[in-house]
């Protein structure tokens, strides 16, 4: 008895030793250029019906929201101004100091619209307006717009497409099940579905997971936000994008906690209050550029991109102005707006898987949201006028990207 406990006790301290290393060790090298598993189109289109499904699930009033992000904390019109940049930085939108205007979404991550005091990820969506040449998003080649996703998290938790299938696949098993907590069980099973094998457990993503759920709420207008993905910059360069809170002036710092409250809408409530109240509100969008002696893969968005071994250069500022962004949401232009990596000139296309999955995901289910909704697609005006360039709604036409039969 007293062997048996022993070897017991062995195998259990093997394992929390095992556990305690995959989930602190250092990240594996990653590839420093774009690497794309074979079945990629396929699991794209199942990653498109997962989405799907998931915003079928999650109808709120008989409006279908999006699979991810749902939650509006609110749209506000705001001036980017390009910096006088030093070459090999002046490129695509950054080629020449000019300012445009722009609208820059808050939002919270979870594909549920639950309260804001629940630990989750916040996003900060850029979409300026005004930018001339041809974009990379097929079938809106023409718009004049460039896009910059972001969250508040430097990593994500899914390192490639064929895992990102699996947690999707996942999160529609939790919606059918009525159980949110069935996509953590993406963090302890194998490739084969298996959940008997700690060895194949996934828990250094499952540490960075807690790590982008974050609680209790901040202010949003004082976080930091990260693209996570990388960009090119020009031909030869990858990038990723950070928007960090600054001060507008001496006299406008940077904006400290929000006004507390037990509301389940805080951050949409102390948002407006905040942009209603008269001062302006600053952000730096910066570039991180790639270094290629450091492990800072293209491919895997689980890995950090660490500042000490290149610092972020600031690129434009983004002011937003004194405005009643309430107007705006009321009116359904915030819910109508589509954000996507891929609104973008060719200087700035989006690589890396989790960036290649997002060009037919993020369009397909806009397509497929606008039209349940009876909602026409489009952009907005160059002048920032809350007013959509819309397009009649085909419900019919395939999903971009998805894979031929």
């Amino acid at each position: 008895m007293k062997r048996a406990l022993k070897i017991m006790g062995i195998v259990v301290a093997v394992v929390a030793f095992w556990a305690l290393y995959r989930a602190y060790a250092l990240p594996p090298i990653g590839p420093m250029g774009e690497v794309i598993d074979p079945e990629e189109e396929v699991l794209t289109s199942l990653i498109i019906a997962n989405g799907v499904s998931i915003v079928n699930s999650n109808r709120t009033g008989g409006e279908y929201r999006r699979d991810g992000h749902p939650k509006s904390q609110g749209c506000a019109l705001a001036t980017f101004r390009v910096n006088s940049l030093d070459w090999p930085y002046r490129q695509g939108v950054f080629a020449e100091a000019k300012s445009y205007k722009a609208w820059i979404r808050f939002s919270n991550g979870n594909p549920t619209v639950q309260s804001d005091w629940l630990p989750d990820a916040r996003g900060m969506a850029i979409k300026v307006l005004g930018v001339l040449g041809e974009k990379l998003l097929d079938g809106e080649e023409n718009a004049h717009t460039q896009d910059f996703v972001m969250m508040n998290s430097d990593v994500f938790l899914i390192d490639n497409v064929r895992d990102y299938a699996a947690f999707t696949s996942l999160q529609v098993q939790g919606y059918q099940q009525h159980s949110q907590l069935t996509q953590f069980r993406y963090f302890f099973q194998d490739a084969a579905g298996s959940v008997w094998n700690p060895l194949a457990w996934r828990l250094r993503e499952l540490r960075e997971t807690f790590g982008i759920l974050k609680w209790p709420p901040k202010n949003l207008l004082a976080t930091q936000y990260y693209s996570i993905a990388p960009y090119t910059l020009g031909v030869q360069n990858y990038v990723k994008y950070s928007a960090r809170p600054v001060a507008c002036s001496p006299q406008e710092p940077v904006p400290g906690s929000w006004e507390w409250s037990l509301s389940s809408e805080v951050l949409y409530e102390d948002m407006v209050r905040q942009i209603n109240s008269g001062r302006k509100f600053c952000f730096d969008l910066m570039i991180q550029p790639q270094i290629q002696q450091k492990n800072m893969p293209v491919e895997d968005a689980t890995i950090e991109w660490k500042e000490s071994d290149s610092p972020f250069l600031p690129v434009a500022r983004i002011e937003i102005p004194k405005q009643n962004i309430r107007e705006v949401e009321n009116s359904n232009f915030c819910e109508n707006l589509s954000f996507s990596p891929w609104h973008a000139l060719p200087q700035h296309r989006p690589v890396g898987g989790l960036n290649r999955i997002r060009k037919a995901v993020y369009q397909g289910i806009s397509q497929y949201r606008h039209c349940k909704n009876g909602v026409a697609t489009g952009e907005p005006l160059d002048d920032g006028s809350p007013v959509l360039e819309s397009s009649v709604c085909n419900a019919n036409q395939p999903f971009p990207g998805s894979a031929k039969n």
